[in-house]
């Protein structure tokens, strides 16, 4: 790893290129599971020129001993999540409607020391969302051990305790959304079941 500790001014607010992170974080960077990334290590075919990459290679070395962890450099990690700005498959779970919203699990940013007792947690936001303004800084934090991240499903997440209401408040309409959604549905669906009895009254 860099030496975090020493960046300041505007470089104290992102991970440098020259920094490195495990596998686990490095997959969380690219908003994709570490099975994912692993498979990103295996070349599946012969790149050509110009083509955006298909394959991450960690750093050289980094893993010499079988126990150490595999790093990759932040530089070849931005480098590939702008050759591949599609949606994540966290994006995709967090808009496939109620059933992601209760069983697929998303990463979230949480404070490392909950502010009230042991076992529960508070979170900050979520580490898939690239849009976060937040999000290099916060990886900052993360690789100094000063926040960590929890994977929890949407529902879990909205139940859970976050350090600012602003940013619960921004996630928990989008699971009310689709409560609501899905109460006028039933709603919907049972008055068309009164209407169909009432068109065809049986005996």
């Amino acid at each position: 790893m860099a030496q975090l500790d020493e960046l300041k001014g505007p470089d104290a607010h992102a991970l440098p290129d020259t920094a490195t992170l495990p596998a686990e974080l490095a997959a969380l960077y690219l908003c994709m599971s570490p099975a994912e990334l692993a498979d990103l290590r295996k070349s599946k075919r012969p790149e050509r020129a110009g083509s955006n990459p298909s394959v991450i290679r960690p750093v050289e070395g980094s893993a010499a001993n079988p126990k150490d962890p595999l790093l990759y450099n932040v530089g070849t990690l931005r480098d590939f999540a702008k050759a591949h700005p599609a949606p994540s498959a966290f994006d995709t779970a967090l808009n496939t409607g109620m059933q992601a919203w209760v069983s697929a699990k998303l990463p979230f940013f949480a404070e490392r020391e909950p502010r009230i007792k042991r076992g529960k947690r508070v979170l900050i936001g979520g580490a898939w969302d690239r849009a976060d303004p937040l999000r290099e800084q916060r990886f900052v934090d993360l690789a100094k051990g000063r926040i960590r991240f929890a994977s929890l499903t949407c529902a879990e997440a909205a139940s859970s305790l976050w350090a600012d209401v602003a940013s619960h408040a921004a996630f928990a309409e989008k699971g009310l959304a689709l409560l609501r959604s899905e109460t006028q549905a039933i709603e919907a669906a049972l008055a068309a079941t009164a209407q169909l009895a009432a068109a065809d009254p049986q005996d």
